[in-house]
């Protein structure tokens, strides 16, 4: 299982958006190393735009579910 290194801001906007078992571990740097699947990894690259950080890229994905679902 890969592990991603997420911001603050994006740890906060997953848990609000999918309450679960806290399986982050804080790093020296502020960030979070959080374990994903595999199929999610691979999801996740093909959506990445270029230079764009995994935390911006969970970010933008999860804003545009929400204003879908009506939500903003």
């Amino acid at each position: 299982m890969p592990d991603i290194e997420i911001t603050d801001e994006c740890r906060a906007l997953i848990a609000a958006e999918f309450p679960s078992d806290d399986t982050g571990q804080r790093l020296a740097s502020g960030k979070w190393q959080i374990p994903i699947d595999e199929q999610t990894w691979q999801r996740l690259h093909k959506i990445r735009r270029p230079g764009e950080s995994i935390s911006d890229c969970i970010i933008r994905v999860i804003i545009i579910t929400q204003h879908k679902r009506g939500l903003l």
